[in-house]
């Protein structure tokens, strides 16, 4: 039985496992809400820098929402231990800023593919100018 655990060594392992797993799970709950927080002021900024979004913006709301995607950026450098409740409120914040000026073009520009899906989990990522149909192959069905 060398190099073997013993069943009190592996009843203390799996104490000591059972202990640190709820703490885990709110460390990657909380590490899923900071990411969550920067990919949606990261992918704000780079959707309004799409030259096909930009155009469609006025210059008063490109600036608004730069600025309220730098202020949160500059408040996420300076909170990178914050909890993941203070995290989700700091992206609904700026889902409220962002988030009516983008219905806002979107409907002015008759309606782009997933604007209606844009709730408050933020749907309206980099990707939906891209999602235009032109943007991909076409299928059609065949009988």
């Amino acid at each position: 039985d060398k190099g073997r655990l013993s069943k009190t060594e592996i009843e203390r392992m799996v104490n000591e496992a059972s202990k640190f797993e709820a703490a885990d799970k709110e460390q990657r709950d909380r590490v899923e809400s900071k990411n969550g927080l920067e990919n949606y002021a990261f992918s704000m900024k780079n959707t309004i820098a799409d030259p096909n979004v930009a155009g469609k913006l006025d210059d008063s709301d490109k600036q608004t929402i730069t600025d309220a995607c730098e202020r949160a950026v500059q408040w996420l450098q300076n909170n990178q231990e914050a909890s993941k409740e203070e995290y989700e409120s700091h992206q609904k914040e700026l889902e409220t800023v962002c988030n009516p000026i983008m219905t806002k073009m979107y409907q002015g520009a008759g309606g782009a593919p997933g604007a209606a899906g844009a709730g408050p989990s933020g749907g309206f990522g980099g990707a939906a100018p891209s999602s235009a149909p032109s943007a991909g192959p076409k299928v059609e069905e065949v009988d």
